[in-house]
């Protein structure tokens, strides 16, 4: 048996997929942050829902602290079913300025 520390995969500005990514955030309307915005807003303990859009086992795994888990998939992007928009919108409760922040494994 062999066992091997590893860290885990961070997300910066650097990463070359990023640019393309920030032009999807600017025509979509929504803001990308890396991982010291992140940091900050926990450190800060800012007013937000953190949402892991991870399946439920990669979730149970590891998550970061506070997040709630409410799996995504590629196609949930032309139409979210009812169940899970009704989940999601428990989740977020009825203020509809509260930040949302979410995270998954492979940025998709």
């Amino acid at each position: 048996m062999c066992f091997l520390p590893v860290r885990p995969a961070l997300a910066d500005e650097t990463e070359i997929w990023w640019a393309s990514a920030q032009a999807e955030a600017d025509r979509d309307g929504y803001l990308l942050l890396d991982d010291d915005g992140l940091r900050k807003l926990v450190d800060e303990k800012a007013d937000m829902v953190l949402l892991d859009a991870r399946a439920d086992y990669e979730f149970a795994a590891g998550h970061l602290p506070g997040a709630a888990n409410l799996e995504f998939d590629l196609g949930d992007d032309i139409e979210l079913p009812q169940a899970k928009r009704q989940a999601l919108q428990d989740l977020l409760g009825p203020d509809k300025d509260r930040m949302l922040v979410v995270y998954c494994r492979s940025f998709r």
